[in-house]
């Protein structure tokens, strides 16, 4: 519970591709993301907090005065989550604690965070995530300004550098590494499982590479006939995709089920049935993954996921050196507000508090003069009304101006000793 003496810090808690494979990132990925923000939310001296969780990477942003006592709660809570992989994930782990978290954040919403740099999909994936917490009740002040300004940020990144012109995202980045190991993907059958909107992001980069139509599988067929009328491809139903894959050279997966799509099974009877003389190249990008590990106990079959794509990520990166140095003095820039503004909100509650504390004397001292005065009109009561109302602002908006300026300075001294004094005289 929240003391007026204290201030509010954020704090980010997180896994990601730089740290963590695939089977990590799997093991403690949210299950069900509500009540995952709920149990956090419930944490000690949680105040605030938002998951972000993507293909790539896991996060947890919290509010809180205990600055690390809970980012280490927090990361307790999150390390443990598989008992399997606890020491894997502590080691895996990293902590952000206020300029540093809001820091990170900017450069996840300007897509240098990426594992390829400068795609588009991870603002749509940050304000989800806003939007999931801001539904669930567990966001307040603090975070809903770090998010908005970290969106716009992101967007003037983008704007500004064109680090996202031509950018491939983890799909085109699939497509690309099919494309390597066939060398051309014209003349070849391929098979989307997926037509979400990674599926969607595969299904394009396909279209500019292949001359066959493209076949696209969803559970909701509705959305694969959509996808498949926009690039000339062909919709296949979900229930009949092993159909497609007796002869297909390349199947590229990316729903969000939760369990396995392709499983040895379904792969040991293709095998037997199949008609293309070629092996069978299948690359999961799904979070989590779709296809069964043992399918590449078959010699016909190659696997590849989303940690066999760094090599064209690392490709990507040199590509943009100049953008990204672009970006960095923007951030530089944008950090430094992002901060003061963080600071001032920091206090808030403190501020609240005094003006609240200041609210009660008036009101108490009006009421006492109005009846020493006795009969009083409406328009003398008003009088009376807005000249305390005056009096009050003119004594108490420098007050404030100043617990942000200390606040934003970093003097916590300042902001402590005002609020003892001014709790000290409520209490008088």
């Amino acid at each position: 519970m929240h003391s007026s003496l204290k201030v509010d810090h954020v704090i980010n808690v997180r896994i990601t591709h730089k740290t963590a494979r695939v089977p990590l990132m799997e093991a403690v990925a949210f299950k069900e993301k509500e009540k995952a923000l709920v149990d956090v939310y419930a944490l000690e001296n949680v105040e605030e907090c938002v998951i972000l969780q993507t293909c790539n990477r896991i996060e947890i942003y919290v509010v809180s005065e205990e600055a690390q006592k809970t980012a280490d709660l927090v990361k307790d809570h999150f390390s443990k989550r598989n008992l399997q992989h606890t020491d894997e994930a502590i080691k895996a782990v990293e902590i952000s604690i206020d300029n540093d978290a809001f820091d990170h954040l900017l450069r996840v919403t300007s897509g240098l965070e990426s594992m390829v740099i400068g795609e588009d999909q991870v603002l749509n994936q940050v304000w989800d995530a806003f939007l999931e917490a801001d539904k669930a009740k567990t966001v307040g002040p603090i975070l809903k300004h770090l998010f908005n300004r970290s969106m716009t940020v992101g967007r003037r990144v983008r704007n500004d550098t064109g680090i996202n012109k031509g950018a491939v995202s983890v799909g085109s980045a699939a497509v690309e590494l099919a494309n390597n190991l066939l060398g051309s993907l014209e003349n070849k059958k391929i098979l989307v499982m997926g037509a979400g909107e990674i599926g969607t992001l595969v299904a394009k980069a396909l279209a500019h590479r292949c001359q066959n139509p493209i076949f696209i599988a969803n559970r909701t067929h509705e959305r694969a006939v959509k996808l498949a009328e926009l690039l000339s491809g062909k919709a296949v139903m979900f229930d009949q995709f092993e159909e497609v894959l007796v002869d297909a050279d390349v199947v590229i997966c990316s729903t969000s089920a939760p369990h396995y799509l392709l499983t040895k099974a379904i792969v040991s009877r293709l095998i037997t049935q199949r008609t293309n003389e070629n092996g069978l190249i299948i690359i999961d990008i799904s979070n989590p993954r779709n296809v069964e590990k043992s399918v590449q106990d078959f010699p016909q079959v190659k696997l590849y996921n989303i940690d066999d794509l760094q090599q064209i990520a690392d490709r990507n990166k040199a590509e943009r050196q100049k953008s990204i140095e672009k970006a960095v003095k923007i951030l530089d820039e944008e950090l430094v507000v992002l901060n003061d503004d963080m600071k001032s909100l920091s206090v808030r509650l403190i501020i609240s508090s005094l003006l609240s504390q200041a609210e009660a004397v008036r009101q108490k001292e009006l009421a006492t003069a109005l009846t020493m005065m006795g009969n009083v009109d409406e328009k003398e009561r008003q009088i009376l009304e807005d000249l305390t109302s005056i009096l009050l602002k003119q004594t108490f908006v420098p007050i404030v101006e100043n617990l942000r300026s200390a606040a934003k300075s970093g003097d916590m001294q300042t902001v402590e000793l005002a609020a003892k004094l001014f709790e000290k005289t409520g209490k008088n």
